[in-house]
């Protein structure tokens, strides 16, 4: 559909008791999210505690996700320190049918712009696809620079598809869109989803669409129809919430929820720790007050 915004579940990793991924609830989850309207998922990014995952964990949320290759998009979070690591896991994500790759830049290491460069270049050329560059520097501590020609001529290139913008930076946003117009550009802050929208991107990429995908999906329509206004009132009801949980630990928050809301996805691994009994009062407290039945 020509100017669709496209609205993707950046997906939690539930775990049973035995602290293993739970393929039962994980499934659950995907049909609710699915049921709510989400066009697919963004596998084993930040919410999905991926390097908190074996390699073997990570491929298994990947197949899990293919089940749902028929009606939803599938993005694979392939991201390492590592190129190896990461073509290995864009590899198994396309012998599962998976067609959309994505990664952070290595992080840890201090690489230079041409060591970031050649691991899009490499990981791009291993499973013959572009890749989705995951830029969220509050955790790689790796911010583009558009005036190093490395970094421009990467984003000039076929290796990149797209970026996910966990970034409130918008200007750079745009001189990134400037710079390839062909590169879909997808809002990794949803809490900034008005804004986003005005810079004209794709559509978003968000972790509280584990569970507040309603009220983002609503506050959406509103900007398009030109309710500005009222998306606004609504975003900052779902902020309300969102704002809690960047506070009070942001995994922890997510599994609560959605826990909450009836699908038991355990809780985040260590060394996160989960929320105790006041924290996840409150949190039900701000749901109830502020979010869509």
């Amino acid at each position: 559909m020509k100017n669709k915004k496209y609205i993707y579940v950046a997906s939690i990793t539930p775990f049973d008791k035995n602290n293993n991924v739970d393929e039962t609830a994980m499934k659950k989850l995907l049909d609710k999210n699915i049921s709510e309207g989400a066009d697919g998922f963004f596998i084993g990014g930040s919410a999905g505690e991926s390097f908190l995952l074996s390699f073997e964990e990570r491929v298994k949320t990947f197949e899990i996700a293919s089940h749902y290759l028929e009606n939803s998009v599938i993005i694979a979070h392939v991201g390492s320190v590592s190129t190896k690591e990461a073509i290995d896991c864009a590899k198994e994500a396309k012998a599962l049918g998976i067609k959309n790759i994505a990664a952070v830049p290595p992080f840890y290491f201090g690489f230079s712009p041409k060591e970031v460069a050649n691991y899009y270049y490499d990981i791009a050329q291993a499973v013959d696809m572009p890749v989705i560059y995951y830029n969220i520097p509050s955790s790689t501590s790796r911010e583009i620079d558009l005036y190093n020609p490395e970094y421009k001529e990467l984003f000039q290139s076929n290796a990149i598809a797209g970026i996910k913008h966990t970034n409130l930076n918008l200007y750079q946003l745009e001189r990134i869109k400037n710079l390839n117009p062909e590169i879909k550009c997808y809002g990794g802050y949803e809490n900034c989803m008005v804004a986003f929208l005005a810079f004209g991107v794709d559509g978003f990429i968000g972790s509280s669409f584990n569970f507040m995908l309603p009220q983002y999906k609503k506050v959406m329509e509103l900007y398009l129809i030109h309710r500005e206004d009222e998306a606004r009132n609504l975003e900052a009801k779902a902020n309300t919430v969102l704002e809690f949980l960047l506070k009070n630990g942001l995994c922890a928050g997510l599994k609560c929820a959605v826990t909450e809301l009836g699908i038991d996805v355990g809780i985040p691994r260590k060394p996160f720790l989960p929320y105790d009994e006041n924290k996840r009062n409150e949190l039900i407290k701000l749901m109830k007050e502020n979010l869509l039945n």
